[in-house]
């Protein structure tokens, strides 16, 4: 189940995040609950204005299951946050689990950003409203909408500022 992690680098100043349990993509795991948090990530974060230009082919269906344009979107996300926003990011069509031994924003073997906290730190900045009231949101899909609250009730104190 996803869940709601802290910033292992700097919990004060940076905000809690949503991360997925398992990685998705081709070859992963693909729990359902994950894959439809990345999948109305990514859906959300190309109906930005900053954007919507950079769609990719494709209709996104936040259903949980993680087929060829699920695979797609997360490909070309990580290639356009390379672009737009100079993160090191590791375009390989995967969006891992944030966190190793050392920290949950370098990754341990490719020394790049993990994605999820890419995604996050988008619609923290960019959709701020929808990203503060995910768990009771009417655009959340209702099966990740719950997800969401029960996540938030597992961590009350979470900070998404």
């Amino acid at each position: 189940m996803a869940f709601i992690d802290e910033d292992s680098e700097d919990s004060v100043e940076y905000a809690d995040f949503y991360n997925v349990s398992y990685a998705v993509g081709m070859g992963c795991r693909n729990w359902d609950e994950d894959v439809m948090m990345v999948q109305f990530f990514l859906q959300k974060i190309y109906e930005h204005e900053d954007m919507k230009k950079k769609t990719p082919k494709g209709t996104m269906t936040v259903d949980g299951k993680c087929g060829p344009i699920t695979r797609n979107w997360i490909l070309k996300f990580q290639l356009d946050v390379r672009i737009i926003e100079g993160y090191n990011a590791l375009p390989d069509g995967i969006v891992d689990k944030a966190g190793n031994a050392k920290s949950n924003e370098i990754t341990s073997i490719s020394n790049t950003q993990y994605i999820i906290r890419a995604m996050n730190n988008f619609l923290r900045t960019k959709q701020k409203p929808l990203y503060r009231t995910l768990p009771v949101n009417a655009e959340v899909p209702p099966p990740l909408r719950l997800a969401f609250l029960q996540m938030n009730a597992e961590k009350p104190d979470a900070d998404f500022n």
